[in-house]
This record gives C-alpha cells, sequence and structure tokens, in this order.
C-alpha cells in the first residue's frame, strides 16, 4: 500500500479581538501576517453560519498558518476549558528549550507538565486556547 502524505494546511480560530491574538502570535511566537481583510457575510454564513462580515487576518510561521476571524457585530464569548471543540495544538519548533526560555523573557505563562522522564510545555492564547511547544525531532 501507497505511503499517504497528508498533512494539515492550517488552523482557524474564531474570536472577538483578532487583531489581539495576531499581536500575541506575531510578537510572542514568530508568526508573520500576511493578509488582513473583511469577509463579507456571503462567505461566513454558508460556511460557518456566521450572519455578519468578518474580519480576517492570515498568520504564516514556516509550514504553520493560522487563520483568525472576528465577527463585525456578534459578541464572542472567552471560550472555557470544559468547552467541546478543539483542546489544543502542537507547535513544532526547531530547539523547544530554547523556545521555552524565549518565550519566558517575552513574559509568556509557561505550563510544565512533567510526563515519563521528559517535560511537556504549554502556552495559552489571549483567547484561552492551549498551545503545546513541541520538538521538530519528535
Amino acid at each position: 500500500m501507497k505511503k499517504k502524505n497528508h498533512t494539515c494546511d492550517h488552523i482557524g480560530l474564531l474570536s472577538g479581538n483578532a487583531k489581539r491574538l495576531a499581536k500575541f502570535y506575531t510578537k510572542k511566537l514568530g508568526f508573520k501576517k500576511t493578509k488582513e481583510e473583511l469577509l463579507p457575510t456571503s462567505i461566513m454564513q454558508p460556511i460557518f453560519h456566521i450572519s455578519c462580515d468578518c474580519i480576517f487576518i492570515k498568520l504564516v510561521s514556516g509550514n504553520v498558518m493560522i487563520e483568525l476571524f472576528e465577527p463585525t457585530s456578534l459578541s464572542m464569548r472567552r471560550r472555557h476549558s470544559d468547552t467541546a471543540g478543539i483542546h489544543h495544538w502542537g507547535y513544532c519548533v526547531g530547539d523547544r528549550e530554547k523556545f521555552v526560555s524565549q518565550l519566558k523573557k517575552k513574559n509568556v505563562k509557561i505550563i510544565t507538565v512533567k510526563r515519563n522522564d521528559h517535560s511537556v510545555y504549554f502556552i495559552t492564547d489571549p483567547d484561552g486556547n492551549r498551545i503545546e511547544i513541541r520538538d521538530n525531532k519528535k
């Protein structure tokens, strides 16, 4: 059987403040903003059932792309840890220990969990989305 080369192309995050999230991802994690535009209701309604225009911001870091969506006329609540949906996503970096050290210098709170013989690191973005910091090697 031929091995399939599947990959994840991007992560989409719905937010009440896309500019705040973009600032976190660019300033703290090193993403670059590649696009910002207003998406009309005609696009948002059939795909996401959102009945208003949305600010759309695209962020890129290596092969990772994050799409941020902010409805212009809906009130958004911060997610809770017991909410169904994406629990966390993994962000792979070249040297995890060095990257975590840099995050600490930028005053990013690091959640460290000891698992077997190693540490697992998580951070949380301003909307409460949990991000696991992983080594590219693993």
